[in-house]
């Protein structure tokens, strides 16, 4: 799905992060954007680039999976989430020297 806006599933709406490491990091999942968490410090990614020219979003939505790819001035960002359990999803494609980076939701 392309609309230029965010749709996450109400599985994954919430604040979900990497457990026991020193900085957060993570996600944040609202109803309408998707957001970066490192730190202190939030970036959404409708709040912030939906004034640019080329800002298109494209959605696959399911009960377990979750995969948004951005396009933000010609440079595409695509992050795929795979559904583990209520309080747990997979960054699938994530970085960390893993494919398969855990998120716990908070």
């Amino acid at each position: 799905m392309s609309d230029n806006n965010y749709n996450p599933p109400s599985w994954i709406q919430g604040v979900w992060i990497i457990p026991n490491v020193p900085v957060t990091s993570g996600f944040e999942f609202r109803d309408s954007d998707f957001c970066l968490a490192s730190g202190n410090i939030t970036t959404c990614y409708e709040q912030t680039y939906s004034q640019v020219t080329d800002f298109n979003v494209y959605e696959e939505i399911s009960n377990t999976r979750y995969l948004t790819i951005t396009t933000i001035a010609g440079s595409e960002f695509r992050y795929e989430f795979e559904k583990v359990s209520e309080n747990s999803i997979k960054w699938i494609g994530g970085m960390y020297g893993s494919n398969n980076v855990t998120y716990v939701k908070q």
